[in-house]
């Protein structure tokens, strides 16, 4: 940030128009603004307008409109404190992309997308369009949520999510022109205003956070169709991890991961559950008639010997004397 021109600029809500008549000098007034990047232009005939004005509580507030255009930002800029701003961009015409941290987010008009200056991106408009930013530090944006932007990721507001419309709605109030009202009555309105584009922001989030919501369910249904699957079967002696993936549909490295997100392994599930079903088994008297050894292969042992050392190693008593004790 070159503080000599952000101390140059008038308050909010009145906005300084920039006139630097060449490609060059809007590129260097962007990065003054917004933060360091490299311009290029789509137009052989670009057309450029640049106002911007200081946040009364802190940060800066740009209207640029333009030609089709890029700016890549290939370094962070942290604030002297490193935790860098947040960058809410307004798409009031027009539409493009912006990419960061890996996540591409296509815009169109009337969207607010989300970016932090600690992370290089790229904003692209591919139409002619208007686009209104607001550079606030992000311990004013996030205020006592200060551990959002430790979790922050790049996002965007569709345009006709509740808090975007209500975002949008406000800004016309808080930058009605050149009329300049008191200190607190600026202050107090765009306060209301980046605390509405810090809503739109959680709301945004709560994309990204059902998405990974619907992720985790996909595994707990993967996880109980595979439990099942393997209640059904621990009578097969044969039971494999091909048997069960080829039954549920799924490759063999996706059953072992489901495995070890349960923090346990194929082969100690099969045996732990054998066990305890031959345990169960072991206690119920209408299956006196049954003998030990008999138990032990109907629950997937091919050997009486190993499954009486299991037992005793699992439960710390022989399954004979375990079945012999009282209830």
């Amino acid at each position: 940030m070159h503080h000599d021109t952000a101390s140059e600029l008038s308050f909010a809500p009145r906005f300084r128009p920039f006139y630097p008549g060449d490609v060059q000098g809007y590129s260097s007034a962007l990065d003054s603004l917004v933060y360091p990047g490299e311009l290029s232009v789509q137009d052989s005939n670009p057309r450029m307008s640049l106002e911007a004005c200081r946040l009364v509580g802190g940060g800066l507030a740009i209207s640029f409109t333009s030609t089709p255009l890029a700016v890549r930002h290939d370094t962070a800029l942290a604030s002297p404190g490193g935790a860098g701003d947040v960058l809410a961009m307004i798409a009031v015409e027009g539409e493009g992309t912006i990419d960061q941290g890996g996540r591409r987010l296509p815009f169109r008009q009337g969207d607010i997308t989300f970016r932090t200056t600690r992370m290089p991106s790229v904003c692209t408009l591919a139409t002619p369009g208007k686009l209104v930013m607001l550079r606030v530090p992000a311990a004013r944006f996030f205020g006592i949520h200060a551990d959002l932007h430790e979790r922050f990721v790049p996002s965007i507001a569709r345009a006709d999510s509740r808090m975007a419309e209500a975002a949008r709605t406000h800004m016309g109030h808080v930058f009605p022109g050149p009329v300049q009202g008191t200190p607190a009555l600026a202050y107090f309105s765009e306060q209301s205003f980046v605390s509405l584009l810090a809503a739109t922001y959680c709301e945004s989030c709560e994309s990204v956070d059902d998405d990974a919501a619907e992720g985790k369910r996909r595994e707990r249904d993967r996880w109980q169709r595979l439990v099942a699957c393997i209640e059904a079967h621990l009578g097969d002696a044969e039971l494999s991890v091909d048997a069960v993936s080829k039954e549920l549909g799924i490759s063999k490295r996706l059953t072992h991961r489901l495995f070890e997100l349960q923090r346990t392994q194929y082969g100690a599930y099969l045996k732990a559950r054998r066990l305890e079903r031959a345990k169960e088994e072991l206690g119920n008297r209408r299956l006196d008639h049954l003998s030990v050894s008999e138990i032990a292969y109907r629950n997937g042992f091919g050997d009486a010997s190993h499954f009486s050392r299991c037992f005793r190693s699992h439960f710390g008593t022989p399954p004979g004397a375990y079945r012999r004790s009282p209830d």
